[in-house]
């Protein structure tokens, strides 16, 4: 992270600091997947390294807790909120929930590329939007991890065009997918992600929308014939910690934990990016007919896309002058 960043972090734990002593040196970090998930190393192994780097280089311990043992994300990230555990893998969705000015990085084709998205996250706007999550709820985001990279829209036909997804049923989840996926002419429908394979091989549901590593992970290779590299959406997590406990530690372990955070997420987008790499040569060695979009065609979705969220973004988040700052921020960065 930038040296800005350090500032403000260290400078706004300075109160805390004062207020209120670390009460535990352990690190109690709830997470989703089991163990050695296949695919998911950028998630896992990300909070892996971050524990690896905090207890070579303190005496802190980091308890990493797996398979969604301490409840859903939601619970998880609540937990986080009040104290029960300092961290969580809790992603953008689920932020979303406490802190509504985080879902403006969900615009549609908002960032053309994953180091655009890495920019933006890292530099004053990223800056900027981590303070105010940490004023406003409570935790304090270390920095900003992706999760898979984009997503993209796959059904058992080709999509090359907006016009391709007229008539089609298409599995999303939120308003802020679900509008635009309207207003290109399909229907919406909130499937839970268990239920996602069986409802595109029975045919309720014609599509979907994931990064290709989700696709593999839950076999859509065999439900669904076409990926589309649309690209439309990045998914990304805050790393977050409990801001309390932060701000109980004294400055040299705040630095331990900032120090494994940094290396932590750089580990988190290596590995992000390599494995999309190979997520998309696996998908067409499982027949998966992978379509690409030129430039042009990327604008045709862009265009009846992104108009349509910034729509329901303007009513739907505390401060819409950041949509226009955002995007500004996603130019700049190009």
């Amino acid at each position: 992270m930038k040296t800005l960043i350090r500032s403000i972090l260290l400078a706004s734990s300075v109160v805390a600091a004062t207020a209120m002593p670390a009460l535990s040196q352990e690190i109690k970090v709830g997470l989703s997947l089991p163990q050695n998930a296949t695919g998911f190393d950028f998630v896992n192994g990300m909070y892996e390294t971050f524990k690896s780097e905090v207890e070579a280089n303190s005496d802190m311990t980091v308890d990493l807790v797996y398979a969604g043992a301490l409840g859903a994300p939601n619970e998880r990230l609540n937990q986080m909120r009040r104290g029960v555990i300092q961290m969580s893998d809790a992603a953008d969705g689920n932020y979303a929930t406490i802190h509504r000015d985080i879902q403006i990085l969900n615009m549609p084709y908002l960032f053309p590329t994953e180091q655009t998205a890495w920019a933006v996250f890292d530099g004053p706007f990223g800056q900027a939007l981590a303070e105010d999550v940490r004023e406003k709820t409570g935790i304090r985001v270390l920095g900003w991890w992706e999760s898979g990279g984009f997503k993209h829209f796959s059904a058992n036909k080709a999509i090359g065009t907006p016009g391709d997804m007229a008539g089609l049923k298409m599995r999303v989840l939120g308003p802020l997918a679900t509008i635009p996926v309207e207003a290109l002419g399909a229907s919406a429908a909130p499937i839970a992600f268990g239920e996602l394979y069986t409802s595109l091989k029975t045919g309720v549901v014609d599509g979907q929308d994931n990064s290709v590593s989700v696709f593999n992970l839950v076999k859509l290779h065999e439900v669904q014939s076409n990926l589309t590299l649309t690209g439309h959406t990045y998914a990304f997590g805050p790393l977050g910690i409990n801001d309390r406990f932060f701000g109980g530690l004294d400055e040299a372990k705040q630095k331990v934990i900032m120090d494994a955070a940094d290396k932590a997420i750089a580990f988190n987008r290596a590995k992000s990016r390599e494995m999309e790499a190979g997520a998309i040569e696996l998908a067409k060695q499982n027949g998966v007919t992978i379509t690409e979009l030129d430039g042009d065609a990327k604008a045709a979705f862009r265009d009846i896309m992104q108009p349509a969220a910034i729509g329901w973004l303007k009513d739907n988040v505390d401060t819409p002058s950041l949509i226009d700052e955002a995007i500004a921020a996603a130019k700049a960065a190009e």
